[in-house]
């Protein structure tokens, strides 16, 4: 397998830190990472908040990518949910994660490549449900097969991917802050990797094109050589 560049990113419906929603500042702060695959929160389909329009597949005009979108939920006549882009052809399933009481659903996406798989998610802000889709996700990592990256906004530091770690992934460092709201910048998204995999650098692309900031991570086979 070769080296690769996976960004995950929230996009927060396109809706920049000043309050505009912008499909292609947020393509443009994509394209700066110049990645490989890229997996996206919060994306907006159909919704009369971001205007109607289909954001995955203005993404997918603007980049040049293929983009899979995945619903987690349907409402006002459209839809809200995730999806993962690249160049070079792959599949990609939806999986429902653990819900409790009426809040959000969450879901993990399943990206399939030639080589390798992806995990990209997007967790709940509730302590008690993030536990268990945590658990879930952890799950589901064990139960794929060879090269893997789990990625996304898991809305919790690294200290708490314990379910993440038993499966086989490395957690790394601490990672660059993510979170733009509030007062304390946070890291809580998130790229994993497990053996042969390993991730050699993580880092952020700046920009107010979300309340989150894109993060980006070089993914190689363990040992090999220079990062291209």
């Amino acid at each position: 397998m070769r080296s690769l560049t996976v960004l995950t990113f929230n996009v927060h419906h396109c809706e920049g830190l000043d309050g505009r929603i912008d499909v292609g500042r947020v393509a443009d702060a994509i394209r700066a990472a110049a990645p490989d695959v890229v997996a996206l929160q919060e994306l907006d389909r159909g919704l009369p908040r971001s205007g109607g329009v289909d954001q995955p597949a203005e993404l997918a005009e603007a980049l040049g990518l293929r983009v899979e979108f995945h619903a987690a939920l349907s409402r006002a006549g459209g839809e809200y949910g995730m999806a993962v882009a690249a160049a070079g052809p792959f599949t990609s399933e939806r999986i429902l994660l653990p819900r409790l009481g009426l809040e959000e659903p969450r879901i993990a996406v399943v990206a399939r490549f030639e080589d390798w798989t992806l995990v990209a998610t997007h967790l709940s802000t509730h302590t008690r449900s993030r536990r268990a889709q945590t658990a879930a996700l952890g799950a589901i990592a064990a139960g794929l097969e060879g090269p893997l990256v789990v990625c996304g906004d898991l809305n919790q530091g690294r200290r708490t991917l314990t379910p993440l770690t038993a499966a086989g992934l490395v957690v790394g460092p601490e990672g660059p802050p993510t979170l733009l709201r509030g007062l304390r910048r946070r890291a809580i998204d998130h790229v994993l990797a497990r053996p042969p995999l390993e991730v050699r650098r993580r880092y952020t692309v700046s920009g107010e094109a979300s309340d989150h900031l894109p993060l980006a991570a070089e993914v190689a086979p363990a040992g090999s050589g220079r990062l291209r």
